[in-house]
């Protein structure tokens, strides 16, 4: 193969610029990743969100329980920055509902959020976030949730959703 030219290799620098500008940009958005959530309702990840719920479930006391689930939800955030806690009101289009509470902690691209999980179903349990990412019209929430009431399922679960912003 032929060594590169000096037109190649521009064209490679410049790909590699606009690769960096975007993740760059993508960053600068995720207010959460940055660590500074404002002191102030109108806060980007307070509000409410419209999306789905994704569960795989593993290792269910009842083995029909198993498997993968999505469900149609709203999705009603709230945090206290002074506390440092953060809740998700969950009302799904099956009229169940589910809320996750607990404290974030960490600075910067290192945060963590971890809690309790209920549903007016009965089901309780706690979770832990493995990501957050969030921007002016888009949430992704991926959180490690066990269950530990009657069903104990172990449940990888991001709820993912979107909104128009302002």
């Amino acid at each position: 193969m032929p060594p590169a030219t000096r037109s190649h290799r521009l064209r490679i620098a410049a790909c590699a610029a606009i690769i960096l500008a975007a993740s760059l940009a993508r960053a600068a958005d995720n207010l959460l990743a940055r660590g500074s959530w404002p002191a102030i309702s109108s806060a980007p990840i307070d509000g409410a969100w419209n999306g789905t719920d994704l569960e795989r479930r593993s290792n269910c006391a009842s083995a029909q329980n198993d498997g993968d689930r999505g469900t149609y939800a709203e999705f009603d955030v709230t945090t206290d920055p002074i506390a440092h806690v953060m809740a998700i009101d969950q009302r799904g289009i099956t009229g169940l509902a589910c809320t996750y509470t607990g404290d974030y902690q960490g600075t910067g691209d290192v945060r963590s959020w971890s809690g309790t999980y209920s549903c007016t179903d009965g089901k309780h349990g706690t979770f832990a976030s493995r990501g957050i990412l969030v921007t002016a019209n888009a949430l992704s929430v991926h959180l490690d949730v066990r269950l530990d009431t009657t069903e104990t399922c172990t449940i990888e679960a991001v709820i993912g959703a979107g909104r128009l912003y302002p």
